[in-house]
């Protein structure tokens, strides 16, 4: 039987192990939305997927699908985030508002280019981030996001509450 190997830009959005070797991934993927992955092995020492499956990496990763979880063929590292606060509070709302495997090539360029140049202010760079990501996925319209910092927090919240999440 052969299967079909897919390569997609990923965003490793969380972990957790499974089994006594493998973990499971939350991927923000360009190409299939959020995916649930497995590693097999990666938490041995010797493992070559281990750096860049790591929370907060963006990674070139090639999947397989399966029957309950895609897998985790290969995987290189394009950048290592800094998990700070600023970026983790952020990239937990995506695992909380995308539901399902739809491709939001959109969302996750917002996400990249927010990511790849970030503001020197931490706060602006938060409330940015948050308002992509609530905009992309709907909770956002585009003339909040050219609201002064004030208001644009004041549609964030509302937008959040908005979601029921």
């Amino acid at each position: 039987m052969s299967y079909h190997i897919y390569t997609t830009k990923g965003l490793v959005l969380a972990e957790r192990p499974k089994r006594e070797a493998d973990r499971i991934y939350s991927l923000l993927t360009r190409d299939f939305g959020l995916v649930q992955a497995i590693a097999l092995g990666v938490r041995k020492e010797e493992s070559k997927l281990r750096g860049a499956l790591e929370p907060y990496v963006f990674s070139m990763v090639s999947l397989v699908r399966g029957k309950e979880y895609w897998r985790i063929t290969s995987a290189e590292s394009i950048k290592n985030i800094s998990p700070s606060q600023i970026v983790a509070r952020p990239l937990a709302l995506i695992e909380k508002f995308v539901q399902g495997e739809v491709a939001h090539p959109e969302l996750f360029d917002a996400v990249w280019e927010a990511i790849f140049s970030p503001e020197s202010d931490k706060e602006i760079f938060e409330i940015r981030i948050v308002s992509q990501i609530l905009f992309h996925l709907g909770y956002l319209k585009e003339t909040d996001l050219a609201l002064d910092k004030r208001s644009l927090i004041k549609a964030i919240n509302e937008g959040i509450q908005a979601s029921h999440l």
